[in-house]
């Protein structure tokens, strides 16, 4: 028996309204953004939301380069992930 409620991926969203995430879709593109809502297909809509592009340098340092969207929709069936911005 579990003393703690699972925690389901709409509780998540629920919680993470107004909050920063990470969000990974197909094709390996990142963007951070505030999450606004969602819907029942779990289609995201975000502000301030950047792709976030990350390379290796000359030195072989990991780098990273955003590209500001705006205000965007990311369709539920292409997330792979998301989570809390650090």
């Amino acid at each position: 028996m579990h003393s703690r409620q699972q925690h389901k991926p709409l509780d998540f969203l629920r919680g993470s309204i107004d909050k920063v995430i990470l969000i990974k879709v197909k094709k390996n593109r990142l963007f951070r953004a505030k999450l606004k809502g969602y819907d029942e297909h779990l289609n995201l809509f975000l502000e301030e939301a950047t792709q976030i592009f990350e390379y290796q340098d000359d030195d072989g340092n990991i780098r990273e380069e955003n590209e500001n969207l705006g205000r965007i929709v990311i369709r539920g069936d292409n997330i792979v992930f998301l989570n809390l911005a650090q």
